[in-house]
């Protein structure tokens, strides 16, 4: 939760600080890389997407 909108307005979700948020969604590796900026999110799917995208991940390494 984003009450401050501090990572909204750092990544995209909205550019303006009273602004409508987006949903997105961020996947960070764990040096602290951006590896996904999902800005289409589905809220009735996202953990079965997020979890196939990991295995993507996965089975290309």
């Amino acid at each position: 939760m984003d009450t401050g909108r501090n990572l909204s307005l750092l990544y995209g979700a909205t550019d303006a600080p009273d602004g409508a948020i987006k949903r997105s969604a961020i996947i960070i590796d764990k040096s602290g890389k951006i590896i996904e900026i999902d800005r289409k999110v589905n809220a009735a799917t996202h953990g079965p997407d997020v979890v196939n995208f990991l295995k993507t991940l996965e089975s290309s390494n």
